[in-house]
C-alpha cells in the first residue's frame, strides 16, 4: 500500500495471456492495482496519460526487449521502480540488468510454472515502499537546515544538499566530484574527512565538534554501505553557534552570580560577626527578651548567607561526575545535620555517577527539611526502579507532617517555606544540583504519610 492507496502496477509482455493473467492475479489477490500491456512502445504511451508505482517487465519482447524499454523509461520517469522477468537465468542479462538500475530481477518461468504470484506481489511491494522510503529522505535531505554530503573515502563528495552549498559559496554541480578538502578553507574540510575515514574503519558512528568561518558545529560521520567500488560516510553537519553562545553568555552570568554572592556573603558576614558578638556582651549585661529577639534574628541572616553562596554556586552543570556509593554519601551527609533523635535507614547498596559533594549537599538539605520542617523521627533512603532505565533513581522519606498537595508545585520555588525560622531556599538548592546533574526531583506522599522526594534520571553504576 501506497500512501495514497493500493500500489498500481504496469505489466508489459507480449504474451497477452501471461501478462492478462499476472495483472489479474495481483489485483484480485493481492490487493495490487494492475493494468498490462503487450508491447513495449504501448506502455510508454500508457504511461503518458497515466500514473503508476511499479512496472514489472518481459525481457524477451520484440521491437524493444526489456532493457531497452528501462533505458526509455528511465529517461523520462528515473525513480519509477522496474522489475525485469527473463525466461531463462542468464548471468550476462542479470549483470546488465543490475548495471541498467532495475530494482529487482526474477526468472519468468518460477512465476509461471511455480505460480509464485505472491512472491512477485512481494517484491513489487518491497521496491515501491523502499522507493517511497527513498524519495521521503531526499525530501527531507534537500530541506534540512543541517549541512548533509555524501563522500568516499578519497574524499570525493558524491552528493550534497543547498545548506551545505550554501555554507560553503558554491553551487551542487561545481561540488559535486570535488574534494571535500578543497570545499572548505583551512583545515576544516581535512579534519572531517579524517572523521569520516574513521568512520568507515570502525564502522560506527564518528561525533566530533568544530568551527569554521567563526561559526561552530556538530558533526555527524556514518559510514554507508552502497553497491560502489569505493566506502564512502554521510557527513552531517549541525551549526551550534547559537547554543554555544548561550552556553557560554551563561557561564559568564554564573560566574558573575558566584563573584557577586560571595563579595556579599564576605562584606555582610564581618558586621554580622560584629552584631552577634555585640549581642553575647551585652547578655552579660543586660537580661531582656528583645536580646533573644536580635539573636534569633542574626542566626537567620547568618543561615540566609550560607543558603544564598551555595545556590550560587550549585547551578553549573555537571560535567565529570563520578561512582559514589548512595549509602557512604547519606550517612556523610546525615553527620552534618542536626538531627535530635531522628533515625537514619538507608535501604540501598547501589552505586551512581555523581559530584559528590554537590550530592552531600542535596541530601543535607532533604535530611534539613524533614527534621526541621516535617518533624520527621526516621528518614529513609532507597532506591527507585522503574521499568524504563531511565526512572532509576533515590528517595528521601520520611515519617513526619509531610508537604500539602497544595504546596507541591511551590516548595521547591525560592523564598518558599512553611516554617518561621525557614530561608526558603534549601529545596531550590536541591532543585539545582538535581538539574546541574540532569536529573528531575519530585515530592509526594511517603507510605509512612510524610514526604517522600524522589531525584530521577540518575546513572547507576
Amino acid at each position: 500500500m501506497t500512501a495514497t492507496g493500493p500500489i498500481r502496477a504496469l505489466v508489459v509482455d507480449d504474451s497477452e495471456f501471461f501478462a492478462e493473467m499476472t495483472a489479474s492475479t495481483l489485483t484480485e489477490e493481492h490487493d495490487i492495482e494492475a493494468t498490462f500491456e503487450t508491447n513495449a512502445q504501448a506502455a510508454l504511451d500508457w504511461l503518458e496519460e497515466s500514473r503508476v508505482d511499479c512496472i514489472v517487465s518481459d525481457y524477451e519482447m520484440p521491437e524493444m526487449d526489456g532493457l531497452t524499454f528501462l533505458e526509455r523509461v528511465q529517461e523520462r520517469y528515473d525513480d519509477l521502480p522496474f522489475i525485469l522477468l527473463t525466461g531463462r537465468g542468464d548471468e550476462e542479462i542479470a549483470s546488465r540488468a543490475i548495471a541498467s538500475g532495475v530494482a529487482d530481477y526474477l526468472l519468468k518461468l518460477e512465476v509461471v510454472e511455480d505460480e509464485q504470484y505472491e512472491r512477485l506481489a512481494n517484491r513489487i511491494e518491497g521496491v515501491v515502499n523502499q522507493q517511497q522510503t527513498q524519495k521521503k529522505y531526499e525530501r527531507l535531505v534537500e530541506n534540512s537546515p543541517d549541512a548533509i554530503a555524501h563522500v568516499t573515502e578519497s574524499g570525493t563528495v558524491l552528493a550534497a544538499n543547498p545548506a551545505l552549498v550554501e555554507g560553503v559559496d558554491t553551487d551542487c554541480e561545481s561540488l559535486v566530484g570535488t574534494q571535500l578538502v578543497d570545499a572548505f578553507e583551512g583545515t576544516a574540510g581535512q579534519r572531517r574527512l579524517d572523521a569520516g575515514r574513521e568512520a568507515i574503519e570502525t564502522g560506527e558512528t564518528v561525533r566530533t565538534e568544530d568551527s569554521y568561518d567563526g561559526r561552530f558545529f556538530h558533526n555527524i560521520f556514518v559510514p554507508v554501505e552502497t553497491r560502489r567500488a569505493h566506502d564512502s560516510f554521510q557527513f552531517i553537519s549541525r551549526d551550534i553557534t547559537e547554543r554555544r553562545e548561550r552556553e557560554e553568555e551563561l557561564e559568564r552570568q554564573n560566574e558573575r552570580l558566584e563573584s557577586f554572592a560571595s563579595v556579599v556573603s564576605h562584606d555582610l558576614r564581618n558586621p554580622l560577626n560584629v552584631a552577634q558578638s555585640s549581642v553575647e556582651l551585652l547578655h552579660d549585661e543586660i537580661d531582656s527578651d528583645h536580646l533573644d529577639r536580635i539573636d534569633r534574628s542574626l542566626v537567620r541572616m547568618g543561615a540566609i548567607i550560607e543558603d544564598v553562596l551555595t545556590l550560587a554556586r550549585q547551578g553549573d552543570t555537571v560535567d565529570s561526575p563520578s561512582p559514589v556509593d548512595v549509602e557512604t554519601m547519606a550517612e556523610d551527609a546525615w553527620s552534618y545535620v542536626e538531627t535530635g533523635d531522628a533515625t537514619l535507614v538507608v535501604e540501598t547498596e547501589g552505586r551512581i555517577e555523581a559530584d559528590s559533594s554537590r550530592l552531600k549537599e542535596l541530601l543535607t538539605n532533604l535530611f534539613r527539611n524533614s527534621v526541621e520542617h516535617g518533624e520527621a523521627t526516621t528518614i529513609t533512603v532507597g532506591s527507585v526502579e522503574e521499568a524504563d532505565a531511565d526512572d532509576y533513581g533515590f528517595y528521601v522519606a520520611d515519617d513526619g507532617t509531610g508537604i500539602p498537595p497544595e504546596n507541591r508545585d511551590d516548595v521547591f520555588e525560592s523564598g518558599f517555606s512553611t516554617a518561621r525560622q525557614g530561608t526558603g531556599l534549601g529545596l531550590t538548592i536541591v532543585e539545582d544540583i538535581a538539574n546541574a546533574h540532569g536529573w528531575s526531583v519530585t515530592v509526594a506522599d511517603s507510605d509512612e504519610g510524610g514526604a517522600r522526594f524522589e531525584v530521577i534520571g540518575v546513572t547507576e553504576r
